[in-house]
Parts: C-alpha cells; structure tokens; sequence
C-alpha cells in the first residue's frame, strides 16, 4: 500500500507546484538589471531635453507629412486644425487625497475615461475633415504614410529592428 501512495504523492507534489511555477515569468536577461530597467520605464515627467527632443521630433514628422502629401494652399486651414489636434496633451493628476472609497474610485475612472473619449472624438472628428480635404491620390498617401507608422504611431521599421528583423522584407 505504501508503494502505491508515494509516486501518488510524488504526482501531487508536482500538481501543486506546477502553478506555482506557472506564474512566474522568465528572468530578465543578462545584464538587465535595474538601471537598464529604468531606462525601459522611465519615472516621473520627461527632462526639459527630452520634451525640447520630443517637440522637434514631431515638427519634423509634420514638416515631411507637409511635403509628402504636397499640400496645396487652399488645404492649409484644414492642416493647421489636423496639426493642432494632433498636438500632445497635458493630463493633469488629481489634486487632493486620493478617492477614499471604492465608489469614488469608479467615479474619478468614469471622470477620466469620458474625458479621453471626448479627446478622442475631437481627434478623429480633426483627421475626418483633414482626409476630406485631401484629393483621392494625397488620400492614398496619407493611408500609406499611417499603415507604414503601424500600431502605436512608431514606423514598422523601427519596430522590425528594435525585434532584431532586417529593416524591409
């Protein structure tokens, strides 16, 4: 009787610590330590450099977007306005102590979550009535030029290359 309850028990064992094992994630790679894992997840508001490089960044995005689809002078209002939605946001942290009870939590989430819709609605209402200003042929352009930036505003080849994938296929 015995011998049949120990490779009983032995299955137990590892059906215990088998989800156990499960949850825990690979460890970080070589050399991963925590100032790389910083620089992965940066705290606290970017420096003055890297908002003066951030704001340069997307003025030169624009300048080509600008040269790319060949805007022509009668387009340029409906640019200016696609321009200015397209603009960075400043979301401001609650002031005060944080909500006290669950129904205040829900509510402050509700609060936030309606006003990054509205956000959102003024933003795909901007680019809406800039594509309509667009001739078919800049329209296509413009398609190609997002499908190119892909998922997250980043160009597919930065992301190829930061999978460690060649550049084009």
């Amino acid at each position: 009787m015995i011998r049949r309850l120990i490779p009983l028990a032995a299955i137990v064992a590892a059906a215990a610590a088998a989800p156990a094992s499960a949850q825990m994630g690979p460890p970080p790679p070589p050399g991963m330590g925590r100032e790389m894992m910083a620089f992965h997840r940066p705290l606290g508001p970017p420096s003055p450099e890297m908002e003066e490089a951030m704001a340069e960044h997307r003025a030169q995005m624009a300048r080509d977007m600008h040269i790319v689809l060949r805007l022509r002078p009668d387009q340029e209002g409906a640019w200016k306005a696609f321009e200015a939605s397209m603009a960075p946001q400043v979301m401001e942290a609650p002031k005060g102590q944080p909500p006290a009870t669950t129904p205040e939590r829900l509510d402050l989430l509700t609060r936030s979550s309606d006003e990054m819709a509205a956000r959102m609605a003024a933003r795909s209402a901007a680019v809406r009535a800039f594509y309509a200003a667009l001739s078919p042929e800049q329209q296509q352009v413009f398609d190609a030029v997002e499908r190119m930036r892909g998922p997250g505003g980043r160009p597919m080849i930065a992301r190829r290359m930061e999978m460690g994938g060649p550049p084009h296929d």
